[in-house]
């Protein structure tokens, strides 16, 4: 099943140079939203948290869709969609750990993960490798991180709280987190191999 390439061409899509598409607005829409979606964890008020998850979420996939259905594929969509993935972490990982929805633990795993292919692909590009593709490992892991973050909100607004949590709905939460965390680390050794390959 080509769930991450739903909408693609027969043919390969070149990326333009275009800065004005649709898939371009969505990715600065979902960045823009992050700031209220802190505040928002921070006040308590989380079923606009977790609307505005679910839409963030959803517009991730829909901006891939419409970029290879619509010939939109751009360099800047390219660079603006793993940015805007990479954003929600921080801010909204923050925000999780700051309001009790989340350990410090469990944030840093994610986070020490990117910082491992920051310093390593930072390197192998300065050596002359060329950006790999990314790989539907790594797309399913965002993907699926990315829900796992509006689980752990319905676990709280279902249960009584950060404090206490739905039980349910919580270990669903943590499942999806932690099988996801692994993927997201088993495509950082992906793209380390691909750039071992383009830089040799």
């Amino acid at each position: 099943m080509r769930l991450f390439d739903i909408g693609a061409k027969d043919q390969p899509q070149e990326a333009s140079d275009r800065v004005l598409t649709v898939p371009n607005a969505l990715s600065l829409a979902r960045i823009a939203v992050l700031p209220f979606i802190f505040v928002d964890l921070l006040d308590g008020r989380l079923l606009r948290a977790l609307i505005l998850l679910g839409i963030f979420a959803a517009t991730d996939w829909f901006d891939g869709y419409v970029a290879r259905r619509f010939d939109q594929v751009s360099k800047l969509g390219a660079l603006l969609d793993p940015i805007s993935d990479r954003i929600l972490f921080v801010v909204v990982g923050l925000g999780f750990v700051l309001s009790g929805l989340l350990p410090l633990w469990a944030l840093l795993v994610l986070l020490l993960r990117d910082v491992i292919v920051m310093v390593i692909g930072g390197y192998l590009l300065l050596r002359g490798a060329t950006p790999p593709e990314v790989t539907r490992t790594g797309k399913a892991a965002t993907f699926g991180l990315m829900w796992a973050f509006p689980l752990f909100l319905g676990a709280a607004l279902l249960g009584d709280g950060a404090e206490a949590p739905q039980p349910v709905l919580l270990v669903i939460a943590w499942v999806t987190y932690g099988v996801n965390t692994v993927l997201y680390y088993v495509s950082a050794v992906q793209y380390g191999r691909d750039l071992l390959r383009r830089g040799s």
